[in-house]
């Protein structure tokens, strides 16, 4: 009797151990409890992000929780929408799968956004460096100088480091030029090193071969960031589409359908838990498009009639941006054309829009006096 007696005990203990591992798997996987109909049902997890972080998350304008957090929820599609005060709301609908993770990640930018001067002597003709950290300018009667844009110490910024002295150059009809590893300025016909200050080699007579040069390189460069995605994908690029730039991370590329084509599917069976926006896998001449090698989605960006010019467009840091520079303004919207926003309204000159190297704030050229006489400076648009 005792040994049956403790044969019970053994095998409802074993049985309570199993079932309560079930139940923490079965919890931990994303099922609860339907009193209503007394069964399991599956739910989702939204995994919701922010930077900064601290904002409010309504679910269909019901307020959940506050980033960074995650939380269960029914299957379905959902309007979420990440706000904090003083910053443009964030807002997506989000397909959520019963045990998959969803994620909303959210980059927030500020409602008014301050201004501080980068340079205040006047500057003409500045040029970004392929890689976007850089900006070459002149100075009226002080030479050529460029600008770092990263943090000096303790968060200062950086000073602008004058590569050339000569005062005779001609400001008013020069162009300059970054060579595709940003070490070298081509300023009309004189070539400088910037790594020895106050040197420079006349190139009249082989500047149209160093540009040759130069264009085979940066062609060079990006079928090596090419290399790194699915072969349909690199003939699409290479027979249809005339790449404009790789994200940051190089993951995705932002191009110009110059044909008609379709899209293949890369990635068999598709990814889960992947962007719930519609993408568009026909492409058609004269959009912008942005294909994700991750995900192995393609997004219609934008017309290119909407820009005014095509090089009024740029990656943002964070890979899942792109700035635009429009009529009078500056906007951003993510890569699949959601959460397209007006960061700054205001007046700028030539076009000039840059991004800092690590999304903190932008760069453009304005003149604040209000005296057309008075040449524009660098002034950056502080968004953290």
């Amino acid at each position: 009797m005792k040994k049956y007696r403790s044969f019970l005990i053994s095998f409802a203990t074993v049985c309570s151990i199993l079932l309560a591992t079930i139940a923490v798997v079965a919890f931990g996987r994303g099922y609860r409890l339907d009193i209503t109909r007394t069964s399991l049902k599956p739910t989702g997890l939204i995994s919701a992000t922010s930077d900064p972080v601290g904002a409010q998350i309504s679910v269909n304008g019901i307020l959940k929780t506050a980033t960074n957090n995650s939380f269960n929820i029914e299957p379905g599609v959902y309007t979420v929408r990440i706000y904090k005060e003083g910053y443009l709301p964030w807002q997506k609908d989000i397909r959520v799968q019963g045990e998959i993770v969803s994620q909303a990640s959210a980059f927030l930018f500020p409602t008014n956004p301050s201004l501080s001067p980068l340079t205040i002597q006047g500057i003409v003709a500045p040029v970004l460096s392929p890689d976007g950290t850089k900006i070459a300018y002149l100075v009226p009667e002080k030479g050529l100088w460029y600008y770092e844009l990263s943090e000096g110490p303790l968060g200062r910024n950086r000073d602008p480091i004058q590569i050339d002295q000569n005062t005779i150059l001609d400001y008013k009809n020069a162009e300059i030029m970054w060579s595709p590893d940003t070490t070298q300025l081509l300023v009309n016909t004189r070539l400088y090193t910037i790594a020895k200050p106050n040197t420079f080699t006349d190139v009249s007579a082989t500047r149209t071969q160093i540009l040759a040069d130069w264009v085979a390189q940066q062609k060079e460069t990006e079928l090596q960031k090419l290399a790194a995605f699915k072969q349909p994908i690199i003939n699409m690029a290479t027979s249809s589409a005339a790449i404009i730039a790789f994200s940051p991370d190089e993951t995705k590329i932002l191009y110009e359908a110059t044909a008609s084509a379709t899209i293949p599917q890369v990635i068999v069976p598709a990814l889960i838990g992947t962007n719930s926006t519609k993408e568009d896998r026909a492409i058609i001449p004269g959009n912008y498009y942005v294909y994700d090698s991750r995900e192995d989605k393609n997004y219609f960006l934008l017309d290119k009639k909407e820009l005014m010019q095509p090089e009024n467009i740029h990656w943002y840091p964070t890979s899942r941006h792109l700035l635009l520079t429009l009529k009078g303004k500056i906007d951003v919207l993510e890569y699949d054309r959601t959460n397209w926003v007006t960061i700054y309204s205001g007046p700028f000159v030539d076009n000039f829009v840059a991004p800092w190297t690590n999304g903190s704030r932008i760069i453009i050229l304005t003149n604040l006096n209000g005296n057309t006489e008075t040449l524009p400076n660098l002034y950056t648009v502080n968004l953290r």
